[in-house]
């Protein structure tokens, strides 16, 4: 799992006016929450996290806070934009340890043509997202899951899918995740077949 490193400053003034300054200054609001441990307000840079996030292309991107007091190592739990602008208003982080297991959402991702798309049918992800139990070295960029023998109207159900290596899947009922719906590919006349 990359890892990207992040300036940030601690702050000990709060409300929405200190906010609204901080992002006049070209810098946003954060907060640094971990189990049970009171949370950390601090200022970041929305330009170099987004940059940096762009590169990765990964939302589980592990995050190394440099703060004054040390680095402290981090997962973005919650992003705020803005309704018109889009641009970045306030993040959440929540700060892991190396040694600890987490949860995390990682994408799933089909591998391979399905069958029933040679078919004619059309591919689903019914579940675009799966739970992941790891530890946050090991949090996977994707889940892949091989489809090359789903026919029209059959499914991937999550207990048939392979969690990455050092991962557990989590899931409660055993539902679908993957399927192909549409038509078959049309049927051959066997009698004019036959005339031919």
């Amino acid at each position: 799992m990359a890892t990207i490193s992040l300036k940030a400053t601690t702050r000990t003034d709060s409300g929405k006016g200190v906010a609204r300054k901080i992002r006049r200054e070209g810098r946003i609001p954060a907060v640094v929450y971990r189990g049970g441990d009171n949370a950390t307000s601090v200022v970041i840079d929305p330009a170099e996290i987004t940059l940096k996030f762009n590169r990765t292309g990964n939302r589980n991107t592990l995050v190394s806070l440099d703060l004054e007091s040390g680095s402290r190592l981090c997962l973005v739990r919650e992003v705020q934009r803005h309704p018109v602008s889009g641009n970045l208003r306030h993040i959440d982080f929540y700060e892991v340890d190396d040694n600890q297991f987490i949860t995390v959402l990682v994408p799933v991702e089909a591998v391979g043509t399905a069958q029933g798309i040679k078919l004619g049918g059309q591919l689903q992800l019914m579940r675009r997202d799966l739970n992941v139990r790891c530890k946050p070295a090991d949090i996977p960029s994707t889940i892949s899951v091989e489809v090359s023998e789903l026919d029209v109207g059959e499914f991937i159900r999550v207990s048939q899918v392979t969690a990455p290596e050092n991962t557990e899947l989590i899931y409660g009922g055993d539902f679908n995740v993957i399927t192909v719906v549409g038509k078959r590919g049309p049927k051959v006349d066997e009698e004019t077949e036959e005339a031919e």
